[in-house]
């Protein structure tokens, strides 16, 4: 299940249940920053830095899905380094 963010972007489904389950194929703190990450690239939503991006979405995770493992910032980091460089084929523009 999804949701729409008020850019019109769809959202991941924010229930407990989806972030608790780590089984394969299942949604995990690690895919909830993913889908997040991407989300804002999508939509234009970046800071200056990859690390000021991973500290962003790590607060986010923290306050937007109490119930999920925390990530720190370097675990952010490593989950999204492969958005973060592709981000300008991603929107098919120069940042």
């Amino acid at each position: 299940m999804s949701n729409r963010s008020s850019d019109g972007v769809t959202c991941v489904d924010r229930s407990p249940r989806m972030i608790k389950q780590t089984r394969p194929g299942h949604r995990t703190a690690r895919r909830l920053v993913e889908a997040e990450a991407y989300r804002r690239v999508l939509v234009g939503n970046l800071p200056a830095t990859l690390s000021e991006f991973a500290e962003q979405l790590s607060a986010w995770l923290k306050a937007s899905h109490p119930t999920a493992s925390a990530m720190p910032a370097n675990k952010v980091e490593e989950a999204i380094r492969d958005t973060w460089h592709r981000r300008h084929d991603i929107i098919g523009s120069d940042l």
